[in-house]
């Protein structure tokens, strides 16, 4: 059942309630944004503790308050049949979420709570680490941007945003995931938990043998940090996904330090780990030095399929060092390098190893200063590549020369299912060449998706 942003509000709610208690057929509600209050999240507490057949409950942007979470969590004391629950932008503060917590400690079903943006503040993220250290049941907790509400202002933080005091808030969460065996995936977005919330949740992952993923995107986390968390996933066997995009990691985070003294970072880190096999390091200031390191461990590792590098200032050297470490590695399948300064000579290395790889599926090469030259140097790869599927090259500066040499690349290929050119300098002697492929393609029976 799906109801979402329809205003239906605390009668709407009461009614399809009183509906639930006898219906044994529907298994998911969505009713976000339908200003349902209090009195329409009790209404449905009382129908779940009745009703055994709704697996997925999606109630966020409701202005529940404490007093709906209060009467949820009772609920779900009782019921067994419920797995997902988004509670995420309900208002709920410190007394919902340690109403949803004591329940938590009973209910063996739910296995995804997503708390996201309700200001549970220090009080609400302690009780939901007590719960977690006696629940044995997995449980995926979403926390974003809560665990900082209720810091004190200080002067030297970014305008808009609070603090993070990672021995107040973090710290509870970290002890709890240390003897935690239930929880697999911790989101953690926008808290600015900084290096040192960082280093307490690295800690905790050199004995956590549950989380699979982590999400700490914009989070303040710089090079200090970032090593912390490499030197855990040398030992730890769980983590499958990590998030760092849109934080404070430069060069120094990324490759390995050999000096006595320093821990060892992220690129280290892959050469020995065997898990994790998505890393997402967008948006942040990793240059030419820190992308060779990366390639370097990427010539060992054999786990990683998926590398976001998005936004960052690798340059062609940089990538020319991704390029040759990736003509040996047969796991990574996607790469990411949209907007970072990538010109024709990188992608001309790029060209040379996609000629011979058989994994990589997607490539995002958009918003850099890629020209005809480098266009051409892809297409004669695509010639005979056949892995590739996917190709972003939207916002660069690729003309009638450089698309023309593509499209006869596409006449042969037959992997190639969606290519990405807009916002380029394509004319019309472009524009044709293209359509003439595509209409070729139709009638062999292959599709091809294109946006100009």
């Amino acid at each position: 059942m799906i109801l979402a942003s329809n205003r239906i509000g605390p009668e709407g709610a009461q009614a399809l309630a009183e509906a639930l208690k006898i219906n044994s057929s529907v298994r998911l509600m969505i009713l976000a944004s339908n200003r349902i209050g209090p009195e329409g999240a009790q209404a449905l507490a009382e129908a779940l503790k009745i009703n055994s057949s709704v697996r997925d409950m999606k109630l966020a942007s409701n202005r529940i308050e404490p007093e709906g979470a209060q009467a949820l969590a009772e609920a779900l004391k009782i019921n067994s049949s419920v797995r997902d629950m988004n509670l995420a932008f309900n208002e709920i503060g410190a007394e919902g979420a340690q109403a949803l917590a004591e329940a938590l400690k009973i209910n063996s079903s739910v296995r995804d709570m997503n708390l996201a943006f309700n200001e549970i503040g220090a009080e609400g993220a302690q009780a939901l680490a007590d719960a977690l250290l006696q629940r044995k049941t997995s449980v995926r907790d979403t926390l974003a941007d809560d665990l900082d509400d209720g810091a004190k202002e200080s002067d030297d933080q970014v305008p808009g945003r609070r603090p993070f005091e990672a021995p107040v808030r973090l710290q509870a969460l970290a002890e709890a995931l240390k003897t935690n065996a239930s929880v697999t995936s911790i989101g953690l977005w926008r808290n600015s938990i900084g290096d040192e919330g960082a280093q307490a949740l690295a800690e905790a992952l050199k004995t956590n043998t549950s989380v699979t993923s982590i999400y700490l995107s914009l989070n303040s986390i710089g090079d200090e940090g970032v090593k912390a968390l490499a030197e855990a996933l040398k030992t730890n066997t769980s983590v499958t996904s990590i998030d760092l995009g849109a934080n404070r990691i430069g060069d120094e985070g990324v490759k390995a330090f050999c000096v006595p003294g320093f821990q060892v970072a992220l690129a280290e880190a892959l050469k020995k780990n065997t898990s994790v096999t998505s890393i997402n390091l967008s948006s942040n200031s990793i240059g030419a030095e820190g992308v060779k390191a990366l390639a370097e461990a990427l010539k060992m590792n054999v786990s990683v399929t998926s590398i976001d590098l998005n936004e960052n200032s690798i340059g062609d050297e940089g990538v020319k060092a991704l390029a040759e470490a990736l003509k040996t590695n047969v796991s990574v399948t996607r790469i990411k390098l949209w907007g970072n300064s990538i010109g024709d000579e990188g992608v001309k290395a790029l060209a040379e190893f996609l000629k011979t790889n058989t994994s990589v599926t997607s490539i995002s090469l958009a918003h850099n200063p890629i020209g005809d030259e480098g266009v051409k140097a892809l297409a004669e790869a695509l010639k005979t590549n056949t892995s590739v599927t996917r190709i972003y090259l939207a916002r660069n500066s690729i003309g009638d020369e450089g698309v023309k040499a593509l499209a006869e690349a596409l006449k042969t290929n037959t992997s190639v299912t969606s290519i990405d050119l807009s916002d380029n300098s394509i004319g019309d002697e472009g524009v044709k060449a293209l359509k003439q492929v595509i209409e070729e393609k139709k009638k062999m029976g292959f599709k091809l998706d294109m946006t100009l």
